[in-house]
């Protein structure tokens, strides 16, 4: 059961992805891990002017941004999951231990919740796992 307040999380994040992807773009796969000592968040992107994804990291490298705006809006983004983790928390759903968030450029969001225990896994693992899932 989603509510009021993850409808204003989901809303929160679509709006930080817009601001910090410096050019227009198609879709945005995403992937978040929140648990207790361990918080992980990147995404993809695949922008209207190519074909190949960019990575999120690769942002401050490849584009002239702002670099304490983008560190600001990233924060954002890692306290935008801790918050909707919360939110399953109180609401007693069941915890989700990582999820995918994709949102298009007409604004449409799917997200899809994992619940098997990920935490014996490198990062390298789960990140090359999830990529081979959902990119492109």
């Amino acid at each position: 059961m989603e509510t009021k307040d993850m409808e204003q999380i989901y809303q929160q994040i679509a709006d930080i992805l817009v601001n910090i992807i410096p050019e227009e773009w198609k879709k945005v796969y995403l992937y978040a891990e929140i648990r207790e000592c361990y918080k992980k968040v990147f995404f993809y992107y695949y922008p209207d002017s190519r074909e190949e994804s960019v990575y999120s990291l690769d942002i401050t490298d490849e584009f002239i941004v702002d670099e304490n705006k983008f560190d600001e809006l990233e924060n954002k983004l890692y306290r935008c999951f801790s918050d909707l983790l919360e939110e399953f928390n109180t609401q007693e759903q069941k915890l989700w231990t990582n999820l995918t968030f994709i949102l298009d450029n007409t604004g449409k969001m799917k997200i899809n919740y994992g619940y098997e225990d990920i935490s014996q896994l490198s990062p390298v693992e789960k990140q090359e796992r999830w990529e081979a899932e959902y990119l492109e």
